[in-house]
């Protein structure tokens, strides 16, 4: 396989969200995809749509940050070098949707560059390591510059062989997501039995309990009729 060296600004372009979490007067409602969203999930898709959160945005936010089916997300800030740089690919357009605070958003020239592709390549060790040590700051925040991200190497096959890269990564992220589905219910289905289980055991206490105090009283009449015969 022959691969071509570019600079990610060669094939796409970068752009630093500035999209806070406030609700302002005067701006049009939206919802987020936020620092959170961007580093805990492979792909965003359009079922996620409704648990982001709500804020507003202005005219030129929309235009610069609604995300779209394609463009890959990635974080930019974090507390820790080896911790940044994470990215997710965007996997359906959405509406009313854009990319938050902390975050940034690669949009590729799809006639060199595919999303997805963008978005295992960036998983690498190869490119969290050019993020490592490229980070800038101290103590409890680093970032990427500008400059950092458009300056990011590429190593780039034939567009054909990205998507068909792009592709096995995405099924095997689906497959990990069924599984993760399946463990979490077996999880839920564990716990909910656990709690049956308690139930019926405390029943049981609380029913042994009752019967020895209905006992009790039967028992002690007795004993007093023994004593009163004495």
């Amino acid at each position: 396989m022959k691969l071509l060296r570019y600079k990610l600004s060669d094939v796409a372009k970068v752009e630093i969200s500035s999209v806070d979490k406030k609700t302002k007067d005067g701006e049009t409602p939206v919802r987020l995809c936020n620092f959170t969203d961007v580093y805990h999930n492979w792909a965003i898709t359009s079922e996620m749509a409704c648990s982001f959160m709500e804020a507003s945005a202005n005219s030129k936010e929309i235009e610069r940050f609604t995300i779209k089916k394609g463009q890959v997300a990635f974080t930019k800030d974090s507390e820790t070098r080896d911790d940044i740089g994470i990215p997710t690919y965007i996997a359906d357009d959405f509406d009313g949707v854009l990319l938050g605070y902390h975050c940034a958003l690669i949009t590729p020239d799809e006639t060199k560059l595919c999303g997805k592709y963008l978005n295992a390549f960036m998983h690498s060790a190869y490119i969290q390591k050019y993020f490592e040590l490229n980070a800038t700051g101290s103590g409890m925040r680093y970032t990427l510059s500008v400059d950092t991200l458009e300056s990011m190497p590429l190593l780039l096959p034939s567009l054909e062989e990205q998507e068909r890269i792009g592709e096995i990564f995405s099924a095997i992220d689906k497959k990990i997501s069924i599984n993760h589905a399946i463990n979490q219910n077996l999880l839920a289905r564990r716990e909910q039995r656990e709690s049956l289980l308690s139930l019926c055991r405390a029943d049981a206490v609380n029913g042994d309990v009752s019967r020895n105090l209905e006992a009790t009283p039967g028992r002690s009449s007795e004993a007093a009729g023994v004593r009163r015969a004495a």
